[in-house]
């Protein structure tokens, strides 16, 4: 008798049982690949989101952008009634620094009237913007002559004085440059850099602005919302 053996068990004669279909290892490669590329996507898609809002958020600065550095100390400083300056006890304000003396015949008088301006045009929110004048003029700005000065224009805002030696210290941490220039009869005026610099309510570096960017009150103030709604 033959036996004839058809797509079935060479022993016993019998069908084979269908096997349970299996993906072939390249199925699953590209499919690892295609979730490995779409998950690369979507974190690429947010990175570009989240480079795009910080640029827009800088944009919105009229004044020249700063690297977010921690904004330095004045070390050795002391305001008109002596004390010493925190900025601990400025957190969630805006802080507007600017070095100047005031014997100052133009620039000084002209930016705090530029400042003063600005703070007029931001309504409630002015509560929550400190002004900080930093003398480089020790020797003539005398505590009573300094506080009469800001009085003048801007009355809450913190005048700083301290040594010749402090206040160079502290020009070369925010970046100032000056220097004395003797005139006649033992008289002399300063040379100094004129620009104010924006410090976020985190304390930390912002934007600087030239006295051509404080010509016009609306930009600073456009920058004091912007910063103050989103520190």
């Amino acid at each position: 008798m033959r036996v004839v053996l058809c797509c079935g068990d060479a022993v016993t004669g019998q069908s084979a049982a269908p096997r349970p279909h299996r993906p072939s290892s390249g199925a699953a490669d590209w499919r690892g690949s295609a979730f490995r590329a779409a998950l690369v996507s979507l974190l690429l898609i947010g990175a570009l989101l989240g480079i795009s809002q910080l640029q827009h958020s800088v944009l919105k600065l009229h004044g020249t952008s700063l690297t977010a550095e921690r904004a330095p100390d004045f070390s050795g400083l002391l305001d008109t009634q002596g004390r010493r300056f925190s900025w601990r006890a400025e957190r969630g304000r805006a802080v507007l620094v600017f070095f100047g003396y005031t014997h100052c015949p133009d620039v000084c008088p002209l930016t705090l009237s530029a400042l003063r301006q600005s703070l007029d045009r931001i309504g409630p929110l002015r509560r929550n913007v400190r002004v900080i004048f930093v003398s480089l003029d020790p020797i003539r700005d005398t505590p009573a002559v300094l506080r009469a000065y800001l009085d003048a224009f801007i009355p809450d805002a913190v005048g700083l004085r301290g040594s010749l030696q402090d206040v160079a210290q502290s020009a070369r941490q925010w970046g100032i440059s000056w220097r004395r220039v003797n005139a006649t009869h033992g008289d002399y005026w300063i040379d100094h850099t004129a620009a104010v610099t924006l410090v976020g309510p985190r304390g930390h570096l912002r934007a600087r602005y030239g006295y051509g960017q404080l010509a016009d009150p609306a930009w600073l103030a456009a920058d004091l919302h912007a910063m103050l709604a989103r520190p």
